[in-house]
């Protein structure tokens, strides 16, 4: 299987501007099921990325404590994933 790197690096997509907030998105997700397998989607209301900082706003506070504590991991697997340094910050309300 390719790396999301190696697919991004084909398309230009990582010199042209960044990555886009959908692939953002995937990438944040399949980081949180990773970290917090007991998060879904579902618990997560909006979803935003703009200016290396991901905004998430939760369906409750606890969820929102549980990523704000492991943010740092998170923006680290996310930029793992990405092969840049995409995110800077994670905020989540």
């Amino acid at each position: 299987m390719k790396s999301l790197k190696n697919l991004l690096d084909k398309k230009n997509i990582s010199r042209s501007g960044g990555v886009d907030e959908k692939s953002v998105e995937s990438v944040f997700f399949g980081a949180l099921q990773k970290e917090l397998p007991n998060i879904g989607r579902a618990d997560i209301q909006s979803f935003k990325f703009k200016d290396k900082k991901i905004f998430s706003r939760t369906a409750h506070p606890a969820i929102a404590s549980d990523i704000w504590r492991r943010r740092e991991r998170l923006k680290n697997e996310i930029n793992h994933k990405l092969g840049d340094e995409t995110v800077e910050d994670i905020r989540v309300k």
